[in-house]
């Protein structure tokens, strides 16, 4: 089924090939009278000679439809109402009228083909079938129409002619049946509709059918594959592809562990309560198997990653890569392609792809090529302000906290998130200490990074101190980071925040405090750090300066000697640009 485009208006916007001919309004055409042109002298008509339809009339024509058959040409009359939709009240209430009336012919058997029927009958059932295709436009328009209103009240005909159709469209010695090809017209109505100023449809849809009908969720899942394919060559991929994965996202009460789940309830099929010969022999249908729910729901999600997601879309996927993804998926490694090309773009797309990847490597045991260079690769300055910089850290003490992996990796990392937190804000910073000396408890070979004295201290302050730690090198086991010191963490100890000066003089003291655990840390920021420092109760007042300075920069000349300094400064500071611009 080709997809329908939405409307963007508020206003309802209908396809030209559903609009009556003038022939069809006055029920004058040959394919759309049934056999028997009588009419009853009780119906009131819509032409211009005729008096208004009113709701009452609706009503009429509806009892006098379901009375005989030589009056479905009224059925056009109640179509025409509904296309028309020149008042909203009369349109909606022949929209109800019609769901009744076809509920109603499927229930006594008028919308299938039976062996018995003559060829009038025959040609009676075409021209029903052609009506009620007209019909399903019509909602089918409804959906699309912007009209929070409408747009529910479709929906809901919809779905009770999902029911009737499969109560009694039944073949022949067929135990369960359920009609996808209506389902597809609904999956088709709802994913090609803009739901930017209000998704009230959408939501309904999942809440009330989807997470609470496991044939209506099977159903969908099913239709909506197909769909996906046809979508890559439609203009309007993007609405599409949003609304899918917005709807895959949310659903709920998905079968987890097929052994232990009970597909129930359903909406519209009827399981038999005992299984005859035939059926105990037979396989059981698809739609009521967890496995074959877990399978088409694993199809449908890989189809979606095919799409061309856009940055933000992908984030969002990732993000929920983990407890809405892959618990559902019966092989989730065919995961694994998707998430790597995540992880390569590198930034914030690896940072989030990590976590997949991790449940991969640990669930399945597979092997990431380069990935602990991969992983050394996205510590850069951006990382220390990413929003999802605390799951990233969690993760790499779980890499890092291997004994297994060389300390010239290990030292590598500390190395270079001690580097890195020279410019990251305290909220960063108090993370990188703590995982920081975790890892040095975890890997005390590492631990001569912290004591290293192998330069002369005078000449250093001379002559300077070059560090062999290359912060260039891609490769963590080429840094030399080994052969380094941890003097960043020393310069820590005097900075501007007490919190952070506080907890990086852990790395001056002995190593007999436990390991930290990193949960404590790793949500912090500059609110919950600023809101802890006034928590605080002080027991002693904080020291002022008595003189308030009248100058921050003062220049010492390189001509004048240290005593002779007090005298001459006046002079030097006088006709400075930078003295007197922070002078007060």
């Amino acid at each position: 089924m080709a997809p329908s485009e939405p409307a963007n208006g508020k206003k309802r916007k209908r396809p030209e090939v559903t609009k009556p001919t003038s022939a069809a309004k006055k029920g004058q055409s040959s394919t759309q009278k049934p056999i028997s042109e009588a009419t009853s002298p009780a119906v009131v008509r819509t032409s211009d000679q005729g008096p208004e339809l009113t709701q009452s009339h609706i009503l009429e024509l509806e009892e006098l439809i379901i009375e005989s058959p030589r009056n479905y040409n009224h059925i056009v009359t109640l179509l025409t109402s509904l296309q028309d939709f020149a008042s909203p009240s009369l349109g909606i209430t022949s929209a109800v009228s019609l769901c009744r009336t076809f509920c109603r012919l499927l229930a006594i058997g008028r919308m299938k083909k039976k062996d018995t029927d003559n060829p009038a009958e025959a040609k009676l059932l075409v021209w029903l079938k052609e009506r009620y295709k007209d019909y399903l436009k019509e909602l089918g328009a409804l959906l699309g129409s912007g009209e929070v209103f409408y747009q529910t009240t479709a929906l809901t005909l919809l779905m009770k002619l999902v029911k009737e159709e499969g109560a009694h469209l039944k073949g022949p010695g067929d135990d369960y049946f359920f009609p996808h090809d209506l389902m597809a017209r609904i999956a088709n109505g709802i994913l090609y509709t803009d739901f930017s100023e209000d998704a009230t449809l959408r939501d309904e849809f999942v809440q009330k059918w989807l997470d609470e009908y496991h044939d209506v969720r099977y159903s969908f899942l099913f239709v909506t594959l197909t769909l996906a394919e046809q979508a890559l060559t439609s203009p309007s991929l993007p609405l599409f592809r949003s609304n899918l994965l917005t709807i895959l996202l949310s659903l709920q009460n998905l079968p987890k562990d097929p052994k232990s789940y009970t597909l129930s309830p359903f909406y519209v099929l009827n399981l038999p309560t005992k299984k005859s010969k035939k059926c105990s022999t037979s396989k059981a249908p698809p739609i009521i198997s967890p496995t074959s729910h877990r399978t088409q729901l694993s199809d449908l999600w890989l189809a979606t990653l095919r799409l061309p997601l856009t940055p933000d879309e992908q984030k969002n996927v990732l993000s929920s890569m983990t407890h809405s993804i892959v618990p559902y998926f019966t092989h989730p490694h065919l995961l694994f392609d998707f998430l790597t090309d995540c992880y390569n773009q590198g930034s914030v797309m690896a940072i989030l792809a990590l976590n997949g990847l991790f449940e991969l490597i640990k669930a399945k045991n597979l092997d990431y090529p380069n990935f602990y260079e991969k992983l050394y690769a996205l510590f850069d300055r951006n990382l220390m302000h990413v929003r999802y910089r605390s799951r990233f850290f969690r993760l790499v003490e779980i890499f890092l906290n291997s004994t297994h992996i060389p300390a010239n990796l290990v030292a590598s990392f500390i190395k270079r998130m001690s580097r890195l937190a020279l410019t990251a804000p305290p909220s960063a910073i108090v993370i990188v200490v703590p995982l920081v000396y975790n890892l040095l408890k975890s890997h005390p070979s590492c631990t001569f990074m912290v004591h290293r004295e192998r330069y002369d201290r005078d000449a250093a302050r001379k002559e300077g101190y070059e560090d062999p730690f290359d912060m260039n090198e891609p490769d963590p086991m080429k840094t030399n980071a080994i052969e380094s010191s941890l003097w960043e963490l020393v310069m820590l100890q005097e900075h501007y925040h007490p919190s952070v000066a506080t907890l990086a003089r852990i790395v001056s003291e002995q190593f007999t405090k436990e390991s930290y655990k990193l949960e404590d840390f790793l949500d912090h920021s500059y609110a919950s750090m600023i809101d802890a420092e006034l928590r605080k109760n002080i027991r002693n007042d904080p020291v002022v300066a008595y003189d308030i300075p009248k100058r921050i920069f003062t220049i010492v000349p390189p001509a004048v000697e240290v005593g002779d300094m007090v005298g001459d400064l006046k002079q030097v500071m006088e006709g400075n640009n930078l003295t007197d611009l922070w002078a007060f």
